[in-house]
């Protein structure tokens, strides 16, 4: 059994349980967080269970997770709705993390990408390049490494946002209590984004004239499947591994001399706009994974 554990709602979700050539369950979080009921034993004797809807789902250890856990407190007005989604994402967590089954991704693993100078720091010693940044609230220092050369400036936390370039100038009128902001030096080239689950890697290339390519119109981007190097394809396996991904989802940048720059290990990646171009090959070694891999 694979249970897909997420929101309704979430298009990666949807599109795993349409895709997947297996007994897939989708739980919607939602759903259970609003007016159902859970029992998540630790560690676990046996019966516990989740109650969405009118549907009771008697969970074994031993089965299979896919997870893309969201949680919403934050946008209830309701204190006990805040409270319940709280309750269960902390549940949800402790028990996904202690269960022998496959598990992807556990909720425990590859935190440090909620903290992008932190993250930056575990891609290098993990032996990948990556590009030169700054974090800082300094408006000099932030000016000073903006004119040094092309700089973005990218989300500090993990919450997804679009890159841009800046201008010194921009600094000009920062002060301190508006940061910190984080820079980082522009590469230019194409974008590849990999998808690694388990022993799998799938590579696409997206050639655009946009210093973010997501941004950019459907016209104006360029996909084509990629093939990496054979020992940058090793290690990303190897290191997605290190760091307990089942499924993930990087970012480089490629230059003109062929060097792949590393941007981010995506530890829940939304994959599903690629493996619509991919033909569901993402979703199909997804399937491999969790009915008879170890994650």
């Amino acid at each position: 059994m694979i249970y897909a554990l997420g929101l309704a709602t979430d298009g990666t979700i949807a599109h795993f349980t349409a895709r997947a050539a297996a007994d897939v369950t989708l739980v919607d979080l939602t759903e259970l967080a609003g007016d159902g009921a859970w029992r998540l034993a630790l560690p676990d004797d046996g019966d516990s269970w989740l109650l969405a809807g009118d549907q009771r789902h008697d969970l074994r250890p031993g089965d299979s997770y896919y997870c893309r856990l969201a949680d919403l407190s934050a946008l209830e007005d309701d204190v006990t709705r805040r409270v319940r989604w709280r309750g269960l994402m902390a549940a949800l967590t402790a028990w996904l993390d202690s269960v022998p089954g496959t598990v992807v991704n556990r909720p425990g693993t590859a935190g440090d990408n909620g903290s992008k100078p932190l993250h930056e720091v575990t891609l290098a010693r993990c032996g990948f390049t990556v590009p030169e940044s700054l974090t800082s609230s300094d408006p000099g220092r932030l000016r000073a490494f903006a004119a040094a050369g092309p700089a973005i400036v990218k989300a500090l936390s993990g919450v997804r946002a679009d890159s841009r370039l800046v201008t010194p100038q921009e600094f000009d009128a920062f002060v301190p209590h508006q940061g910190p902001v984080h820079l980082q030096r522009y590469v230019a080239g194409s974008d590849v984004r990999v998808h690694v689950c388990g022993d799998a890697v799938h590579a696409e290339e997206a050639l655009s004239t946009a210093v973010d390519y997501r941004t950019a119109p459907p016209a104006d981007v360029e996909f084509r499947p990629h093939e990496l190097p054979a020992g940058l394809a090793g290690l990303l396996v190897a290191r997605s591994r290190d760091l307990g991904l089942g499924l993930a989802g990087w970012d480089f940048k490629r230059d003109a001399d062929g060097t792949y720059w590393c941007l981010e290990a995506n530890p829940m990646p939304g994959y599903d706009w690629y493996d619509r171009r991919a033909d569901g090959a993402v979703t199909a070694s997804l399937v491999d994974l969790l009915t008879g891999g170890t994650a």
